[in-house]
């Protein structure tokens, strides 16, 4: 072995394995708290689980056509029309008539021998909240004057 020459590999290898400590007590770095000291206990939060909510849904049968019943008060002729077309005109004996409609939203408007006398006009939605009969009743006065069966079923435009 040579002397005042390089140092030797193990010298080497203790420089290497020690230059992570000598650079962290020159930062300021602590080190860990021994095993002997008391941790602080974690705080703890109670835990709930909540279980999954699950909507069945509600056994609904297959929409169904919709009985709608007009029935025309007092003695004045008048018509009835469905989405612009002409459905009946109450006369003398005609004043009660029914139609069956499928589920939907229609234009309905009511009006005297012609079509320049409006009565009344709106919006009759048929088949909601499963009513399967509504009856519609009008008269030359009061326009329409309820919708039995489903009260919301009738929408008028003013």
């Amino acid at each position: 072995m040579k002397t005042g020459s390089r140092p030797t590999n193990n010298w080497r290898r203790l420089l290497m394995a020690s230059m992570p400590l000598i650079a962290g007590v020159l930062s300021g770095a602590t080190l860990p708290p021994s095993a002997a000291e008391p941790v602080q206990p974690q705080l703890r939060a109670d835990i709930i689980i909540n279980a999954p909510i699950i909507v069945h849904p509600r056994d609904r049968l297959p929409q169904q056509r919709v009985r709608v019943q007009f029935v025309a008060l007092g003695d004045d002729w008048g018509a009835v029309y469905l989405d612009n077309r002409l459905l009946y005109r109450p006369g003398n004996f005609d004043r009660r008539q029914e139609f069956w409609l499928e589920p939907g939203s229609y234009r309905l408007e009511i009006t005297g021998i012609t079509r320049f006398e409006v009565w009344d006009s709106g919006y009759l939605d048929v088949g909601r909240d499963d009513a399967h009969v509504l009856v519609v009743t009008f008269s030359k006065q009061a326009g329409v004057v309820r919708v039995a069966g489903d009260a919301a079923a009738w929408i008028p435009d003013q």
